[in-house]
């Protein structure tokens, strides 16, 4: 199944459900649980959790957007085409620090 075809199916699902009808402060709740849940999955090395939060939090941003009038690809597209020739410095524990924020601390 093409990375469309699955987009599809979700808003299917999402549809019969009326949950692409919702409010959409339920849903941004619904975001919140799930990040909660990739935490806990996160912190207690529980891979198949992990897998199963990454899943339902991706699937809960689609139906966000949706009900917000966001298009999920153009806004990724938009935040990619702004970090792609991002400078700056990565920490040793892995924060990258941009460039215009190195800049402000100077």
């Amino acid at each position: 199944m093409t990375y469309e075809e699955l987009i599809s199916k979700i808003m299917e699902w999402a549809h019969q459900r009326k949950i692409d009808q919702a409010d959409p402060r339920v849903e941004f709740m619904k975001l919140a649980e799930e990040v909660g849940e990739l935490s806990g999955a996160y912190n207690k090395k529980n891979h198949e959790r992990l897998v199963d939060s990454i899943g339902d939090l991706q699937i809960a941003l689609l139906i966000f957007c949706r009900l917000v009038g966001v298009d999920h690809k153009e806004a990724l597209t938009a935040a990619y085409q702004e970090i792609a020739h991002r400078q700056g410095e990565t920490t040793p524990d892995g924060v990258f620090i941009k460039q215009s924020d190195i800049e402000k601390e100077n």
